[in-house]
């Protein structure tokens, strides 16, 4: 049996041992849980454990702080193979390894909102990425303009989807079984709203078939443009 791999200490004499890795990712789950403005060198040195002057024995500047986290987001991101043999079946995957990626840090996809990145600084697999759908498009026999629209759509459902219903829908303090809470309908008794009320009395699907519901309309938004341009 081969000898179980040692784990580099994270601690030495009761002090944090700190490392770029270990900086990119505190700073990435603080970026995922409040977003990148939350992540200042003095914030994350308090949530490593250590001071400031410290940090800046292995970054250069917040900025360098950004693009490792960002890096190590990007690097955790694993498509699966796109072939226009099963292109149905690729867009399904591709996509649902934009939801894991996503949803494990969900206000970190908030980064062009929050940071001026340099164009120096955007991560490879982003453009690989996105070539890699387009080609698959392009292959089944879409246009580019076409295949774009596409991509688009997705790209919005999907980074609207982990932003919105996988963090509810993971909060065990919210209602997520019903369309609205029952106490804000109890709350406005007197409003005409015949349809919504019959509409919150239905249960709400899980978050995994809202999101094969979701993935469904870009499948069949495909095929529309296929069937266009036959």
């Amino acid at each position: 049996m081969p000898a179980a791999s040692r784990r580099r200490p994270t601690t030495r004499k009761g002090r944090p041992v700190l490392t770029r890795e270990a900086i990119a990712a505190t700073a990435l789950e603080m970026a995922g849980a409040d977003g990148f403005r939350s992540v200042t060198m003095r914030a994350l040195a308090t949530e490593l454990g250590v001071t400031v002057r410290a940090l800046y024995n292995y970054v250069e500047d917040r900025q360098d702080v950004v693009d490792l986290a960002l890096g190590l987001m990007l690097d955790s991101w694993s498509p699966p193979p796109l072939h226009p043999a099963t292109w149905e079946e690729s867009v399904v995957g591709y996509a649902q390894s934009l939801r894991d990626l996503y949803r494990r840090w969900p206000r970190a996809l908030l980064v062009s909102l929050d940071e001026d990145a340099p164009p120096a600084s955007v991560h490879p697999k982003r453009l690989l990425g996105l070539d890699s759908f387009l080609q698959l498009l392009h292959g089944v026999g879409l246009g580019l303009p076409a295949a774009l629209e596409v991509h688009r759509h997705l790209s919005l459902l999907v980074l609207s989807f982990a932003l919105v219903v996988d963090p509810r829908a993971a909060d065990a303090t919210t209602d997520r079984g019903t369309l609205v809470p029952d106490s804000w309908l109890e709350a406005h008794a007197d409003l005409d709203i015949p349809a919504l009320r019959q509409a919150a009395a239905l249960p709400i699907p899980t978050a995994d078939a809202q999101f094969d519901q979701l993935v469904s309309v870009v499948v069949a938004q495909i095929r529309g443009h296929l069937d266009a341009s036959a």
